[in-house]
């Protein structure tokens, strides 16, 4: 399929364009999450003939030009392309978790993403890269919702989240309220995926269900 990234800009629909250039996005994958409402490890489940976790890398994939995985120690995770890292304590919370994967990531941004988003739309990731501008995030508003986890940051946030998350913060929407992050409004985010698709999580038996029946209409962009 062809990629919009390789195409000269006046060829590509606005929809399809981003402003950064794919040397300078990474991804960072969040897979440290406990899975106790799933029942079983997120990261494992097959979706579409993969484990869920590879099923997220190949959705980022062709946008960026590294992907880095952040998972709990000791956790064991399927194969997939990209550099794995883990969380140096237990039970951290996704906060210190993000901060780590900022860290490491060697290009000037990076999407953040969870472990258990499958149907995020490139579409919507592009479209970040045109909310950022030079600001040090931007996190997309959804159903009234802050959406820390399908979001785009500048890797010097690391510092800031480590140093929050040092003071006991865990809650990754407190990224939002820092005073160089926008949050994208939904009118802005329907543009692009009406249906909000991008923010839909597999939390539950249900989720993942539900997710399997439409996984082969929904993950062929």
């Amino acid at each position: 399929m062809d990629d919009p990234n390789t195409r000269p800009l006046d060829e590509i629909p606005d929809d399809d364009r981003t402003a950064l250039r794919r040397d300078q996005l990474s991804a960072v994958v969040l897979a440290g999450g406990r899975s106790r409402r799933m029942g079983r490890p997120k990261p494992w489940l097959p979706l579409a003939g993969v484990p869920l976790l590879a099923a997220v890398v190949a959705r980022v994939r062709p946008l960026v030009s590294e992907i880095v995985v952040v998972a709990a120690a000791g956790h064991e995770l399927p194969a997939c392309e990209a550099r794995m890292l883990y969380d140096p304590e237990p039970n951290l919370g996704p906060l210190p978790a993000l901060a780590l994967g900022l860290d490491a990531v060697r290009t000037s941004h990076a999407f953040a993403l969870g472990c258990d988003a499958p149907f995020v739309r490139r579409a919507v990731l592009r479209l970040l890269t045109r909310e950022i501008g030079d600001l040090d995030g931007a996190v997309p508003l959804w159903g009234d919702r802050l959406q820390p986890l399908v979001a785009l940051y500048h890797r010097r946030l690391a510092p800031t989240l480590a140093t929050m998350a040092s003071a006991g913060e865990r809650r990754l929407q407190a990224v939002a309220a820092l005073p160089r992050v926008a949050t994208v409004s939904a009118e802005r985010l329907r543009l692009v995926d009406p249906e909000g698709i991008s923010f839909r999580t597999l939390n539950t038996p249900e989720d993942y269900a539900a997710a399997c029946a439409a996984s082969s209409d929904v993950l062929d962009e």
